[in-house]
């Protein structure tokens, strides 16, 4: 008897053999490429009469996946291992020894020929219209030839070329199909005995399992959900001819899907409540392995049918049942890993269901396999940086979304997560540092672009939900110095949008923090326009700041850029104050920007513009006269910090005052402006 290979053995083995190297590189491609719809484009019918699996083409993630891959994110994205990919799989071919006892039923036991003979007729009914349509056509064309001679000479030379390149594609097609064939020998034992697999067999194999999940049922039907995985990659293989229709294709997903998780903690008699540790326990029992190679062509096919699938509605079936499973894949770390590698595009793909189902399933792996973690803040983060290259009307929300979940991924190990943004302010810092230090453009370029001012955005809110809870006055620091160095370097109307945004930002780290930040100062430098002449003040220009970090020259004198400067810096200043409104220091707070709001007031030459300013004039005096009334009956110094944060509780908890109830209809007015934009 063969002495069997040790452990370094078989690693060796397979990343050097031929066999295994050619077989990594498919999976590779797979990765690379499986996004890309499958030829003869999506929906119609197979040339087989059968239904074709629903397809989606989605551009979005393959470019983000690109861009990740490719793209040099100004030197912010974290370096990331190799992954051998399926490593822990990659024993056997995922097929399993079938019993020969299990029922099979032919067609014509099923009771499905009469919608068979339906679905026929309706196919027949299609093939009708389309052939008047072609007739059509040619009539057209006829009409079109006898007209114009030399579009007909033109045509015939192209036809003669198309014949002469299809006679040569279909002679390359023949040999990939003899050798194909050869791979797919039954006699080599690759594929069990390609039985026609219908409803009806399906339906019993099901019964079976679901009264007695150690029936030897689950291993055809584990076999039937491999075959399913496979469906449209091998589509010339016997295997591949074994569904009897679609709804067969579905009936086999559906149920593997919905079941396999109860079925597998039924053999392994685990709870739902299972954690890495018991699963790691249980490797070493006899159960293990009788189930380990169930489960193994359960996950490995898993991951198959995600990585081929292209409809989104079934990629977010797939995954919401997958979820369940999550702890499962704590038994083969590569396998963790490979599964991490399709979520994170899914995740990226622009699709909300989907990129929401991709989400809800890395935060499981993440959370119940601790040694994914790190693998899933990395990947988290460059993914997000290559999601946010080019920011547009249309995916400004995608990206908030994309912000939002790595916030949430991050906030799982807090401790963890700081070591990795101390890494990452301290790219931004040295990025800062130099541009500021050679004002050169091709350094001004590394700050402004999207990936910076949205890496930054990400770890500003990160501070927002993590401050009051742990000690980050560093990090706080550090953020607060990168914000402050870009208001700076970048200044004049052009760049408002952008220091619109860090206004936001400091805000933000003014809200969790209660530190005061003197924001007005940054936005009114950049509110100097010069008059506007009555012809500039009709052209029309539509601005959406969302989308925005530098305006172009185009509209720096139209009537529209100018109406949005002003009520967008009306927006950030109302926060502004709406934070202090209740602070015993209002009125100092208020006092410059009064000053800076009505001498605007004044210079302003567009009427629309008087009321919106003037309104907040108003209610910003209004505000710092109550403040004052109120001080004036306290007999606490502004030392006494307990009594000062205790100043006017009762009132900020209520909410009923003035400018609270200013605040909310200014927030409102500007989500409605921003949804008019988005419409034009």
């Amino acid at each position: 008897m063969a002495k069997k290979l040790g452990k370094k053995a078989r690693k060796f083995a397979k990343k050097n053999l031929q066999s295994a190297a050619k077989r990594n590189r498919k999976i590779r491609n797979q990765f690379n490429h499986h996004f890309r719809p499958r030829r003869g484009g999506s929906g119609g019918a197979r040339e087989d009469g059968g239904e074709d699996v629903p397809q989606r083409v989605d551009d979005a993630s393959t470019t983000a996946a690109n861009d990740a891959a490719d793209a040099s994110i100004n030197g912010l994205e974290f370096p990331e291992d190799d992954i051998e990919l399926d490593a822990d799989l990659s024993d056997s071919d995922g097929y399993l020894s079938e019993d020969p006892g299990c029922p099979y039923y032919s067609d014509s036991e099923d009771g499905d020929s009469v919608k068979d003979s339906v679905m026929q007729d309706g196919l027949d009914k299609q093939n009708d219209d389309m052939n008047v349509d072609i007739k059509k056509q040619k009539k057209k064309l006829k009409k079109l030839l006898d007209k114009d001679p030399e579009f007909a000479n033109f045509l015939e030379k192209w036809q003669s070329e198309l014949k002469s390149y299809r006679s040569k594609e279909d002679s390359d097609e023949e040999d990939g199909m003899d050798s194909m064939d050869d791979d797919d020998d039954p006699k080599d034992g690759n594929y069990p005995n390609a039985k026609i697999l219908t409803s009806k067999t399906i339906s019993e194999w099901c019964q079976l399992v679901s009264k007695e999940p150690k029936s030897p049922a689950l291993r055809n039907l584990l076999n039937a959900f491999r075959d399913a995985c496979q469906f449209g990659v091998h589509s010339n293989s016997s295997s591949m001819q074994r569904f009897q229709n679609t709804r067969v294709f579905y009936q086999i997903i559906t149920f593997v899907l919905s079941e396999s998780d109860k079925i597998f903690r039924a053999l392994l008699e685990i709870s739902d409540d299972a954690n890495k540790g018991k699963i790691m326990n249980l490797k070493s029992s006899k159960k293990w392995k009788t189930v380990d190679p169930l489960l193994k062509s359960y996950l490995r096919n898993s991951l198959d049918l995600l990585s081929q699938l292209t409809d989104n509605k079934m990629l977010a079936f797939v995954l919401t049942r997958l979820r369940a499973s999550a702890v499962l894949f704590s038994a083969y770390p590569s396998t963790s890993s490979m599964l991490l590698k399709i979520l994170f595009c899914l995740w990226a793909s622009g699709d909300q269901s989907l990129s929401v189902s991709a989400f809800l399933m890395i935060r499981e792996v993440a959370s119940l396999l601790p040694d994914c973690l790190d693998l899933c803040l990395t990947k988290a983060y460059n993914t997000y940086l290559a999601s946010t290259k080019f920011v547009n009307d249309r995916n400004t929300k995608h990206i908030d979304f994309l912000m939002n979940c790595l916030v949430e991924l991050y906030s799982l190990d807090v401790q963890m997560s700081c070591e990795r943004l101390v890494i990452s302010v301290g790219q931004l810092n040295a990025i800062l540092r130099q541009a500021s230090k050679t004002k050169q453009k091709e350094d001004l370029r590394k700050i402004d672009n999207w990936q910076y001012i949205n890496c930054v955005n990400l770890w500003v809110r990160f501070l927002r939900c993590n401050y009051k809870d742990y000690n980050l006055h560093p990090l706080f620091s550090q953020v607060l110095q990168v914000l402050r160095g870009v208001a700076h370097l970048f200044s004049g109307t052009r760049y408002l949008p952008l220091r619109l945004k860090l206004v936001q930002m400091l805000n933000e780290l003014s809200a969790c923090s209660q530190m005061f930040f003197p924001i007005p100062s940054l936005l009114f430098d950049c509110l100097e326009f010069r008059e506007v002449s009555q012809k500039e003040q009709t052209q029309k220009g539509k601005v959406n700041f969302s989308s925005l970090l530098k305006v172009p020259k185009s509209l720096l004198k139209s009537r529209d850029f100018q109406e949005e400067c002003v009520l967008s810096a009306i927006q950030v200043l109302s926060v502004h104050f709406a934070q202090w409104s209740y602070h015993v220091s209002f009125p100092e707070v208020a006092t410059i920007p009064l000053i800076l709001l009505k001498r605007l007031h004044e210079q302003t030459t567009i009427e629309s513009l008087h009321r919106p300013i003037k309104r907040l004039i108003d209610q910003v005096n209004e505000n710092k006269e109550f403040i004052e009334r109120k001080r004036e009956v306290v007999s606490f110094s502004p030392n006494d910090k307990a009594s000062v944060d205790s100043f006017l509780q009762d009132e900020k908890n209520t909410g009923n005052a003035s400018f609270t109830r200013f605040y909310a209809s200014i927030a409102e007015n500007h989500q409605q402006r921003g949804r008019k934009t988005l419409k034009c």
